[in-house]
């Protein structure tokens, strides 16, 4: 067994060098480590870049339907387009209607890079000057925007999404694959619906945040409005210095975590991996948690409030005091924690 597996060990060592020398063969006869497939002609074409840069006339709303480059959207002193594209995906951009027009031919190409010291990214920059309404559709490469108050609707199938410092009416984020950062935004209405890949939102003001996560979590950080709603089905929830008068906060599997908080009224819980909430105030509460208990650390006085809390398997405790596994107190208070665990304590101090 051990010479059959040295045998195997040569021969990969022995065509992977091989390997090797034939690309080193093929460069120093001219040949291109970098080249793309064409799956429309069945061939393969040499990756020839094409540079522009010119100014466009004013507009305040743009459609950008991209197959593959990176878009770049920033303030700038005059509204102008810089790119850095394959031959073959050259844009077509015009401004019509008091639109910008940047629109990708449709190509099967697929870039294959052996080699790439130079970094050859292609790129679409997109410079303003003024607040914009936005359509914009990546397939390939991902979006970056800068300092430009912008709304609409922006999707990206393969390639991250980075908003910093934009105010506007509303956006509706779509991300398949690749993270959504927002930062220093401000907003009436945020709707993200992310496939696979972290939602991230930092120093924001907003009406309503609605975020769906298949895989990566979500995080809130320095976050007020008026109400939150984030579902995630793995990766967990994560919250600090967030205020809000409403947030229903669900994740299937991952846990789900509040830290210097405000919340009037909240709702969640989590299939797999607990509800923990530390030097947080809140009014009202319906959490369920089937795996990994509730814990709750809060800022304000016990007997401002009623309970209703059950756990199946572990322990009720209340500043410290055991409660059972059942406990009800109900005296009419304004406040009132309702939670419910199928595996794990139920653990909750007020002070």
């Amino acid at each position: 067994m051990k010479k059959f597996i040295m045998v195997v060990l040569i021969i990969n060592t022995s065509l992977l060098l091989l390997g090797g020398a034939l690309l080193g063969l093929g460069l120093c006869f001219g040949g291109k480590p970098n080249f793309s497939f064409n799956l429309s002609g069945k061939e393969m074409v040499e990756q020839v870049y094409v540079d522009e840069d010119f100014p466009v006339e004013d507009y305040s709303s743009m459609k950008i339907d991209v197959q593959m480059a990176k878009i770049y959207i920033e303030k700038g002193d005059e509204n102008r387009i810089e790119y850095h594209i394959m031959e073959e995906l050259v844009p077509e951009v015009k401004v019509e209607d008091n639109t910008l027009y940047v629109i990708q031919p449709e190509k099967n190409i697929i870039p294959i890079n052996f080699i790439n010291f130079n970094s050859d990214e292609p790129y679409i920059k997109i410079y303003v000057t003024e607040d914009q309404y936005a359509d914009i559709k990546t397939s390939s490469g991902g979006i970056v925007i800068n300092n430009v108050n912008i709304d609409g609707i922006i999707e990206s199938l393969s390639g991250g999404l980075s908003i910093n410092g934009s105010e506007a009416d509303s956006i509706d984020i779509k991300v398949s694959s690749g993270k959504t950062y927002l930062e220093n935004v401000k907003y009436n209405t945020i709707k993200a619906n992310q496939s696979s890949g972290k939602f991230v939102i930092i120093n924001c003001e907003a009406g309503t945040i609605n975020t769906k996560c298949l895989s990566g979590g979500a995080e809130f950080e320095n976050v007020s409005a008026d109400s939150i709603e984030s579902e995630v089905t793995s990766g967990g929830i994560h919250c600090t210095n967030v205020v809000a008068k409403s947030a229903d906060l669900e994740a299937t599997s991952g846990s789900v975590t509040l830290q210097g908080s405000e919340i009037i009224d909240l709702t969640g819980g989590s299939n797999s991996g607990g509800f923990k909430a530390e030097d947080t105030k809140i009014d009202k509460a319906n959490l369920k948690v089937s795996s990994g208990g509730i814990r709750l650390d809060l800022i304000g006085d016990v007997n401002d409030y009623d309970f209703e809390l059950k756990v199946s398997s572990g322990s009720v405790n209340i500043n410290d005091e055991k409660k059972g596994d059942d406990y009800t107190l109900e005296n009419g208070k304004d406040k009132k924690i309702k939670a419910k665990t199928s595996s794990g304590s139920i653990n909750i101090n007020i002070n």
